[in-house]
């Protein structure tokens, strides 16, 4: 008996650990990630906080749907300093085995514009600070 029985796309999950990394100059924030969740296992998780500053930001933002009903996308590539306001995320499991890391990320320039979006990868340039929450199993109804 899952806790969603109507399927109603909500599903009550049992949190598992909550873990802190702290991303060194040079260090590839999405593909670190990427990489450190292979390494550990981790196969479904939440970026609950990230701060810190970067460089080489790849972003790639939906901006519409073609006619023919394709996703389009726009490429940005920012390699001013740039300080990570907020950046959310996920681990998730793909049918066909393996994970996809997602992350979007609001950042600020040095002049306090803000910019964000879907962050492809970016380059830590100071340091960063992530907080990753792991998640367990989904609870079951009685």
């Amino acid at each position: 008996n899952s806790v969603n029985p109507d399927n109603s796309g909500w599903d009550l999950v049992k949190p598992g650990r909550l873990l802190v990394h702290r991303f060194s100059p040079g260090d590839r924030l999405v593909s670190g990630l990427d990489e450190f969740a292979k390494a550990n296992g981790i196969t479904s998780a939440v970026i609950v906080s990230c701060i810190g500053s970067i460089t080489n930001l790849e972003l790639h933002n939906l901006c519409g749907r073609s006619d023919d009903g394709e996703f389009e996308h726009q490429d940005h590539d920012i390699s001013t300093v740039l300080e990570i306001i907020s950046a959310e995320g996920s681990i998730a499991p793909q049918p066909e085995g393996g994970i996809r890391t997602h992350v979007h990320i609001a950042v600020a320039k040095p002049s306090g514009e803000m910019i964000g979006g879907h962050c492809v990868d970016a380059t830590i340039y100071t340091g960063g600070y992530m907080y990753l929450q792991v998640m367990g199993q989904v609870i079951e109804s009685d």
